[in-house]
């Protein structure tokens, strides 16, 4: 079984250049779109969460016009961060392959808190598995 959770974007025009070519800046949101799907579809959480490193990695153009499919893993989970490995595919084929960490907050005092123990139990089905 994969551990991903897969989320749909439907690219909109507004996201493209003059060729129908999806914009990069786009990636990010995209990424954060289906990060956000897993928590909130799967996990029913609102935990708040800061991005701290995205890394990027470009194989294929995208483009309007087809579905992208957004995979999300969890590569790791540390005391107070949670590593996201997440992929972008359309029309079958790998298109974009990200790597992100997030770190869980404190909502009063907006500093790093511990991943609550609900979150890690709930996210561990999706670790790679390498970490399980």
């Amino acid at each position: 079984m994969s551990p991903y959770f897969e989320a749909s974007i439907k690219p909109r025009f507004s996201e493209t250049d003059m060729r129908g070519h999806i914009n990069n800046t786009v990636i990010p949101v995209w990424l954060a779109d289906g990060r956000a799907a897993l928590f909130r579809e799967e996990l029913g959480s609102r935990v708040p969460t800061m991005v701290v490193n995205l890394n990027v990695d470009f194989s294929r153009e995208l483009h309007w016009g087809s579905l992208v499919t957004v995979r999300t893993a969890v590569e790791r989970i540390g005391n107070s961060s949670v590593c996201f490995l997440q992929e972008l595919w359309q029309n079958d084929r790998p298109c974009v392959q990200a790597r992100t960490t997030i770190v869980t907050l404190d909502i009063e005092t907006r500093k790093p808190l511990r991943v609550p123990d609900i979150e890690r139990a709930l996210l561990t089905p999706y670790l790679t598995s390498a970490e399980k």
